[in-house]
């Protein structure tokens, strides 16, 4: 009579057990390999935006606006023409195909706000060097006449958020960044040094209602609203009352506006605080134009990925004194960086 050998529970539940202490002990290991893989990725694709700037100011003699608002049409205010620098660099970014399909000598809106027919093509289309690997979301929706737009992670800095240090606050218009509505800046005009000014950066894509009267949970996905007209100051937004005011953060790579392809040093990167957003009333060009407070912001662990001017990427810490962050964003304040 032949006996099988078996394992008895308590050897099950022992090799059950130490399955289960390994895998408690691989698993944080494998998702901090990944998370470093993906801040490396995050930061080659700077680094290609990066070579793009370089080349676009060899080409055109200085680097692209934040955004052109040129006076294209009687009837449409400037800043209805809102093309970002990433739209403006794409014949440097290998992306002829889409530029090819873009006609940046008009508006991207038209008067009902609806996007320009002669760029419905360009700006549906979803670029992955635009976005972070280490974020969760690729598509946001659509809007404005079509039904999907191409978000954006990476936005260009228009400074500290302040106008060579004080009010009006969160305007792209005579920004102190290296970009900034309208004008454009030559490498010379960045007289602090391109190795410590901040040419872009990244910020989390949002999520949640597109119009809420109801705070979110986190500053990471969400802004705050002010209402059209009203100064933006840390005041009024502590009082705001809604949040994501019809469109998500990062909605559109074409549009340099705050809430897509720019931002600003006034807050810290990753502040717990709520980036926040006005739209201006002002006689001329800017009027109707987006202002406020836009904050890098990422999941990489501890910090955010940052390029600056001379074609550098670093990572800078979430703990980085206020006073040295806003003077990375500035192009000529004199400050002094370590």
């Amino acid at each position: 009579m032949s006996h099988r050998r078996a394992f008895t529970l308590i050897e099950l539940l022992v090799v059950i057990a130490i399955i289960a202490v390994l895998m408690g002990l691989v698993l944080p290991a494998v998702q901090k390999v990944r998370s470093a893989a993906q801040r490396v990725q995050c930061q080659n694709n700077l680094k290609q935006l990066g070579l793009a700037l370089q080349n676009y100011h060899t080409s055109r003699g200085a680097f692209p606006t934040a955004f052109p608002a040129r006076d294209l049409d009687p009837l449409i205010p400037a800043y209805f023409d809102t093309w970002s620098a990433l739209a403006q660099m794409n014949p440097f970014l290998e992306q002829e195909a889409i530029y090819n399909r873009m006609n940046l000598n008009v508006p991207i809106y038209g008067l009902l706000l609806t996007i320009s027919t002669d760029n419905q093509f360009a700006v549906q289309q979803v670029i992955r060097s635009f976005l972070c690997p280490s974020d969760t979301i690729s598509e946001l929706g659509g809007g404005y006449g079509v039904p999907v737009i191409g978000p954006t992670n990476y936005a260009v800095c228009v400074g500290s958020g302040t106008t060579n240090g004080g009010p009006p606050y969160g305007s792209s218009w005579d920004a102190d960044g290296a970009f900034r509505a309208r004008t454009p800046s030559r490498v010379a005009d960045i007289k602090d040094g391109t190795s410590v000014t901040a040419a872009m950066s990244e910020s989390t894509l949002g999520e949640g209602a597109e119009s809420s009267s109801t705070m979110p949970a986190t500053a990471q996905r969400a802004y705050a609203y002010v209402s059209r007209g009203t100064p933006v100051t840390d005041t009024t937004c502590a009082q705001a009352s809604l949040w994501n005011f019809q469109r998500r953060r990062g909605f559109m790579w074409a549009s340099g506006e705050l809430r897509c392809a720019s931002y600003n040093h006034y807050l810290k990167p990753n502040d717990p605080t709520f980036d926040c957003i006005s739209s201006a009333v002002a006689a001329g060009p800017a009027n109707f134009a987006a202002i406020g407070f836009r904050a890098a912001r990422s999941l990489h662990p501890g910090g955010v990925n940052v390029l600056f001017c001379d074609g550098s990427v670093r990572l800078v810490n979430d703990n980085v004194a206020i006073a040295t962050w806003r003077a990375m964003g500035t192009r000529a304040g004199g400050e002094v960086i370590e």
